[in-house]
């Protein structure tokens, strides 16, 4: 299913303090985009596509997290897990190396050109859709994810190499992926964001039925309206009339007897 430009208006309703952001994984050189003159790691160039013009970055643009995107293989020094114990990442380099083994990447030479835009400015279909919430707004766009197939929530990550859950591992899994600001240690390290925001990535073929959730449900439920007892209350007035409905008797919250 592709999706329409008009369709991201959907999430001006968000107001996000920091905007969402488009990636697009390339051979072809993007057309009417301009070569960023920045060398920066990946999770700065998402920082950066939130207040810039859309950009496209190559292999000399990219300081950190070029294995990540498929521009450069891992050199053995890396591999070998050396360098997690003096960046006190890890214990020992037994402890670093694991990572290389389930930490995604994508092919090598699989990508010649990685193209960001702020959603609002946005030519091309994006691979990846990359939010940057506060908690409510996560709440939302986490609920919208799930709302019409129920499937899990994942938040996968890594100390080091944090890059790879929000770029490849969703590109790659079809799959959405959350994590916070403050958790990578680069990320940290380099203080692209203040601390405690989630990160949320959508790839391509999940914005579609994320947009469609987000027009179709309720974003403040009359139930996160009520405080507690109000929604306690509510709870056992609302379960009790489907007991009856069913056939069923309703003894307390999450208690069901068949009715004799």
């Amino acid at each position: 299913m592709s999706l329409k430009k008009a369709d991201y208006a959907i999430f001006e309703k968000f107001k996000f303090e920091r905007k969402p952001v488009g990636v697009k994984f390339s051979m072809d050189k993007p057309e009417g985009i301009k070569q960023t003159k920045k060398t920066l790691a990946l999770c700065e160039m998402l920082k950066e596509a939130q207040t810039s013009e859309p950009f496209y970055a190559t292999k000399e643009n990219v300081q950190c997290g070029e294995q990540v995107v498929g521009i450069m293989d891992y050199p053995p020094m890396m591999y070998s897990g050396q360098l997690g114990p003096i960046f006190s990442m890890f214990k020992n380099p037994g402890a670093n190396r694991r990572i290389y083994d389930y930490v995604p990447h994508l092919p090598l030479n699989s990508v010649e050109y990685i193209t960001h835009a702020p959603i609002d400015k946005m030519t091309f279909e994006p691979d990846l859709l990359i939010f940057t919430a506060n908690t409510s707004q996560a709440e939302i766009l986490l609920r919208a994810s799930s709302f019409s197939d129920g499937k899990m929530w994942h938040a996968k990550g890594s100390t080091c190499l944090a890059c790879a859950w929000i770029y490849a591992h969703p590109y790659l899994s079809g799959e959405m992926n959350y994590t916070v600001s403050g958790l990578g240690f680069s990320m940290k390290a380099r203080r692209v964001l203040p601390e405690g925001l989630i990160i949320i990535t959508f790839p391509f073929d999940t914005i579609s039925p994320l947009v469609e959730n987000l027009k179709e449900m309720e974003w403040e439920p009359y139930w996160f309206k009520l405080g507690r007892e109000g929604f306690i209350k509510e709870v056992v007035k609302r379960t009790t009339e489907l007991g009856k409905k069913l056939g069923q008797s309703y003894g307390g919250p999450g208690e069901f007897t068949k009715k004799k």
